[in-house]
């Protein structure tokens, strides 16, 4: 499994698309598969919804996504195709009445020529007066871009201009673009440094990453304010896609992996047929200026006993790898540190210098790793982990940490030191 695509509520449902291989754990393959639940609990395994058996797409179904529209659903996704060794890209669509048999039409968007054939990842979304569409792409000099589109009816479309070319190295994917009280607009995209030779994903590095500003549809531009920033701060986030739900929240959704070719040939996972996953779906708001990510509140529900710690330090052993953490505290400056699964994750905040860290065991070198952040204090922060994935929310969603983690079933314990005066440390079990 990877990038999530197609993020929809659709009559009663919510429908998560996916890119998937259903043949083999690699990147060999590429169709949609469909996850569908009516709480974002529960959820039931479609199988394939968007299969790569025409020509416009024989060499893979690529991400893209979903709007509704007179109770029709719409996916947009990109076809792949692949002929001695020279890539072609389409930007497809397929509809669905009912959401379990797509159709797929016949009108398609090919690459505009001022544009390299890396021209995938369709985000759609209804503006004031028409339908827009914003494509990851990569100019003839290559560097990265996000080429802009518009329509009237949602299946032909007007190639309008670039949207946006900063700091996007020599090529963007996973472009979104969604506004937040109505007053700023969010752009995520995924900036890609890639080689000069098309087929060597070794040399590929990416990101997941947001700008604030405002979408003039007038003048067809996005006015950023600032410049990016990353969008989660851990190991393992990439290609998120959001959708507003029927209570009116935007939700956001990742692909939990950023590993490496050979993470991913020893990744554990593999020896129970599967390999990556997505994060915990968040919901995106503004306070302050400031972008937040929290899980959504359903999660809650996933809570089975309860447990509260107030010593200044301690230990305690888990019931399982699935559980969440709540600390809140009074003292926000002071240090703190979080030792999970007997060390395979550890949290540090040193308050004289600002800085929260989290470190994982890398499977493959058997060594430590980890990454930082600035945080001008600690108030508080949401753990939650699943056997191997863990997602660390601090600050209320100021910022986070998602990361994959391998470790021995039976490594349950937890330590943490540094618990000041009111403060507490929540214990969840799921």
């Amino acid at each position: 499994m990877n990038d999530p695509n197609g993020l929809i509520w659709f009559k009663g449902k919510y429908y998560f698309f996916h890119q998937w291989n259903r043949f083999d754990m690699n990147h060999h393959y590429k169709e949609w598969g469909l996850f569908t639940s009516t709480n974002m609990i529960d959820w039931s395994n479609q199988g394939s919804a968007i299969l790569p058996d025409r020509k416009l797409d024989r060499n893979g179904v690529y991400s893209g996504s979903s709007i509704e529209h007179n109770g029709e659903m719409y996916l947009f996704y990109t076809g792949n195709v692949k002929k001695n060794g020279e890539r072609k890209s389409y930007q497809c669509i397929s509809t669905s009445k009912n959401g379990r048999t797509f159709i797929k039409e016949e009108s398609v968007i090919e690459t505009p020529a001022e544009f390299t054939e890396h021209h995938r990842d369709p985000k759609v979304w209804r503006g004031e007066n028409n339908w827009w569409m914003v494509v990851g792409a990569q100019t003839k000099e290559r560097k990265g871009a996000i080429a802009l589109y518009s329509s009237c009816d949602l299946l032909h479309w007007k190639y309008e201009n670039i949207l946006y070319d900063q700091q996007l190295d020599n090529m963007c994917e996973c472009p979104d673009l969604f506004s937040i009280n109505g007053e700023t607009d969010i752009l995520l995209c995924c900036p890609q440094v890639r080689p000069e030779i098309d087929d060597d994903l070794t040399g590929v590095s990416s990101y997941a990453a947001f700008i604030s500003g405002k979408f003039d549809e007038k003048t067809k531009k996005f006015l950023p304010k600032g410049s990016l920033e990353l969008l989660d701060y851990g190991f393992d986030f990439y290609a998120p896609q959001s959708f507003s739900d029927h209570k009116g929240r935007r939700i956001l959704v990742g692909w939990m992996s950023r590993m490496s070719e050979i993470e991913e040939y020893l990744c554990p996972t593999k020896q129970y047929g599967y390999l990556h996953c997505l994060t915990l779906p968040r919901v995106v708001t503004l306070k302050n200026g400031k972008i937040q990510q929290l899980p959504i509140e359903e999660v809650k529900q996933l809570r089975k006993r309860k447990q509260k710690f107030t010593s200044s330090q301690g230990r305690f052993e888990l019931e399982s790898g699935r559980f969440e953490l709540e600390l809140s505290r009074k003292d926000c400056s002071s240090d703190f540190h979080l030792f999970l699964r007997d060390c395979s994750v550890e949290i540090h905040y040193y308050g004289k210098k600002n800085v929260l860290s989290v470190t994982r065991v890398n499977w493959v070198a058997n060594k430590k790793e980890t990454k930082v952040k600035q945080v001008q204090s600690l108030s508080q922060m949401s753990i939650f982990s699943d056997n191997s994935s863990i997602e660390i929310f601090v600050n209320d969603g100021e910022c986070v940490f998602s990361l994959r983690y391998f470790t021995e079933e039976e490594n349950l314990s937890v330590k943490y030191a540094g618990l000041q005066q009111e403060g507490e440390l929540l214990y969840f079990a799921f």
